[in-house]
């Protein structure tokens, strides 16, 4: 089976090799796959962290054979923990932005992966080191980035992907959607027993979970909805001051572990 990793800021994951079609999810920098089938231009691939399946433009990744895959996979990993960093080609010297949550494979300041080099100077942090509570610091890092359906970058985020990047910085691996994210860890059952960090699911009329977001203190949530905000909660929902309705009623609790 082949391998690649993304090596440009966030790459687009669609459902089809059409470039019409919609994306669906993106890949991170330093975030690796496995390639399922390909075409003339478009790769089918299973993301090696959630294991989830779309088509990528093969000009967007960079392959790898197997010993560099396994390298990879044996190199202590960071995460990126600004909301933007900058890292640099080492044989070029060109610089570029990467997102907060991308994946580094750091010795020192630098990331070896296939033939290339990088220079990484910034703030990172190993998830294993990650303590109990540092889930909403990340979390209020990307506030006001952009709503994009299927983003999982500060360049643009949807609600699920917000969640997935702020807790696989926290070293807790979630699925890619809120439906399925709702199945993980542990239920909370009423809203004044939950804590901040705890995962908060809203439903749609046909009780379908459609919305996710983090629970704050003081009875707050941090959302992606039009962008990465902050509205008050309670035991109904999120409740919209300006429109004096609750935007997204509250369906259930999850707490997460590592």
């Amino acid at each position: 089976m082949k391998h690649g990793i993304c090596l440009i800021a966030a790459a687009a994951l669609r459902m089809h090799p059409d470039h019409k079609s919609e994306m669906v999810s993106q890949l991170l920098f330093g975030e690796r796959f496995y390639i399922l089938e390909h075409s003339t231009n478009w790769y089918h691939v299973e993301l090696s962290h959630d294991h989830y399946q779309g088509w990528i433009a093969n000009n967007q990744v960079t392959l790898l054979d197997e010993t560099q895959f396994e390298q990879l996979e044996s190199v202590d990993k960071h995460c990126c923990k600004s909301r933007f960093s900058q890292i640099t080609d080492a044989a070029t010297g060109e610089s570029f932005l990467i997102s907060g949550g991308s994946t580094l494979y750091l010795q020192g300041n630098q990331m070896a992966v296939g033939s290339k080099t990088f220079t990484f100077d910034d703030s990172s942090i190993r998830p294993k080191d990650v303590k109990p509570g540092q889930v909403t610091d990340f979390s209020r890092e990307f506030l006001q980035t952009p709503y994009l359906w299927g983003g999982r970058s500060a360049f643009g985020f949807d609600c699920s992907g917000f969640v997935q990047v702020v807790f696989k910085m926290a070293g807790i691996p979630l699925p890619r959607d809120a439906s399925v994210q709702a199945n993980q860890g542990e239920p909370v059952h009423l809203i004044h027993e939950a804590r901040p960090g705890d995962l908060v699911f809203f439903d749609d009329a046909e009780e379908n979970i459609n919305h996710v977001g983090i629970l704050l203190p003081d009875a707050r949530v941090i959302h992606a909805h039009g962008s990465v905000r902050i509205d008050m909660i309670d035991h109904q929902g999120i409740f919209n001051p300006l429109s004096g309705k609750y935007s997204h009623p509250l369906r259930l609790i999850r707490r997460m572990h590592h």
